[in-house]
């Protein structure tokens, strides 16, 4: 499936839903489903390598997508997805833009989440889920 049939595909069935603490998740199934924006992007991942745990942290450890902590276009602590190739997205656009775009609508990156952090988040998730 086409990279932006997949996110159609989540898109259609996401509602945006605060974690506590710092849960960072794949949101299985092919239900509706709920989360914050780190899950939204990881999902995404996860999606368009196929639902394989194998390409998801291979495509993490190559750079073929990036997770970015930025601050949204009203100043909250937030994190968009970059792909390699394509541009960037997040829960609250739901769609690629160029980093041009997303700089015009407000957003202002930080520093990317590498792989080791990435990595790191999920092996701790459920001690944090609880913090």
């Amino acid at each position: 499936m086409a990279a932006d049939a997949v996110q159609a595909s989540l898109n259609g069935r996401f509602t945006y839903r605060a974690d506590k603490g710092e849960s960072w998740r794949i949101m299985g199934g092919d239900g509706p489903v709920a989360g914050d924006c780190e899950d939204y992007s990881l999902t995404l991942i996860w999606l368009n390598e196929g639902r394989s745990m194998l390409r998801f942290w291979w495509a993490l450890i190559t750079f073929k997508y990036l997770l970015w902590h930025c601050l949204s276009p009203s100043g909250a602590g937030h994190a968009v997805l970059w792909r390699r190739g394509h541009g960037w997205t997040d829960n609250i656009q739901r769609h690629v833009v160029t980093r041009q775009a997303l700089k015009s609508q407000g957003y202002r990156l930080r520093f990317p989440y590498l792989f080791p952090l990435v990595a790191l988040k999920f092996l701790l998730r459920p001690v944090l889920r609880r913090i």
